[in-house]
C-alpha cells in the first residue's frame, strides 16, 4: 500500500525535538544542544553523522548518540541494520518514557520495512503499538506492514482502529480504501475515497481510489472524470499517473489492482 516509509522514518522533526528534550531531561542542554547538531548531520552526511554519534557515545551520549547514529544508517540505505539498532535502542532505553519508545520501535519497524523483513518489522510495531495504543500513526504503519504481506483484512482493522483515534485523516482514508479494493469490495473503496476527499478535496491519490472504485462499480463514465482530474494534478511521469494511465486503458470493471502508494 506504500513505500514512502523512508521518509517517515528520517525526516521525524517531531521525533528528533522530543528525543532531543528527553535528552535534555535525563542529562543537560548541552547534550542536547549535541543530539540536535548530530541528528543534522545524520540527515544531511550521514557518515560524518556517524563518526560523531560514536565520539559522543564515548563520552556519555548514550541513547542520543544511538539514535543519531541509527538515523545516520538508515540514510546510508542500511535498513536491516538500523532496525536493530533502534529496536535494541527501544528495548533498553528505561529512562525514556513509554510514548518515545515507542516511536524508536515505529522507527525500526519502518526501517525493517524498507528492508522488506516484513515479520521484523510486525515484531517492532507490536511492540510499539503495546507502548502507546493511542499512536495513530502507529496503527498506519502497522497496517502497510500487513498490506505489504498481503493480508488486507488485517490493514483494514489497523485502519479502522487508527480511523477511530483520527477520524479526519484522509492518509488512512485512502489507505483503507486502496485495501478495500484489494479485497474487491468496491463500495466500500469509494466510500473511504469520497470521505478523504471531503476532508481534502482534488486529493490525487483519494480522486484515483474513487475512479477505480467507480469503474469496478460500473461507471465508467465518472470512473474516467476521477483518472483524468488525477492526471491533471500529478507529475507526467510519476507513479500515480502511471496508475491512472493504465486504468483508463482497461474495460470498463476491469482495473488494475497496484499496490497503493502513499504520498
Amino acid at each position: 500500500m506504500t513505500n514512502s516509509l523512508l521518509a517517515a522514518a528520517v525526516s521525524c522533526a517531531v521525533m528528533a525535538a522530543s528525543m532531543a528534550n528527553a535528552v535534555a531531561q535525563i542529562t543537560n542542554a548541552d547534550q542536547a544542544r549535541q543530539y540536535r547538531t548530530c541528528m543534522a548531520l545524520a540527515r544531511s552526511e550521514p557518515r560524518r553523522g556517524i563518526d560523531m554519534a560514536n565520539g559522543w557515545e564515548k563520552n556519555g551520549g548514550d541513547a542520543g548518540a544511538r539514535h543519531c547514529r541509527a538515523i545516520a544508517l538508515f540514510q546510508l540505505g542500511e535498513h536491516a541494520e538500523a532496525g536493530r539498532q533502534l529496536e535494541a535502542l527501544a528495548r533498553t532505553a528505561s529512562t525514556l518514557s513509554d510514548a518515545l519508545r515507542a516511536e524508536i520501535f515505529a522507527q525500526a519497524g519502518q526501517a525493517y520495512q524498507a528492508a522488506q523483513l516484513g515479520p521484523r518489522a510486525l515484531a517492532a510495531q507490536n511492540a510499539a503499538i503495546a507502548l502507546d495504543p493511542g499512536n495513530v500513526e502507529i496503527w498506519i504503519d502497522r497496517s502497510i506492514t500487513h498490506a505489504a504481506a498481503g493480508d488486507f483484512r488485517a490493514a483494514v482493522s489497523d485502519l479502522t482502529r487508527a480511523l477511530t483515534l483520527a477520524p479526519a485523516r484522509a492518509d488512512a482514508l485512502v489507505l483503507r480504501a486502496a485495501a478495500w479494493r484489494r479485497l474487491d469490495d468496491p463500495r466500500a473503496a469509494a466510500a473511504d475515497a469520497e470521505a478523504a476527499l471531503r476532508v481534502r478535496s482534488d486529493d490525487p491519490e483519494a480522486l484515483l481510489e474513487r475512479g477505480l472504485a467507480r469503474r469496478a462499480l460500473g461507471d465508467k463514465s465518472g470512473g474516467d472524470v476521477d483518472l483524468r482530474r488525477v492526471l491533471t494534478l500529478v507529475p507526467a511521469g510519476s507513479d500515480t499517473a502511471a496508475r491512472a494511465h493504465a486504468a483508463l486503458q482497461a474495460p470498463s470493471g476491469a482495473t488494475p489492482q497496484p499496490a497503493h502508494k502513499a504520498k
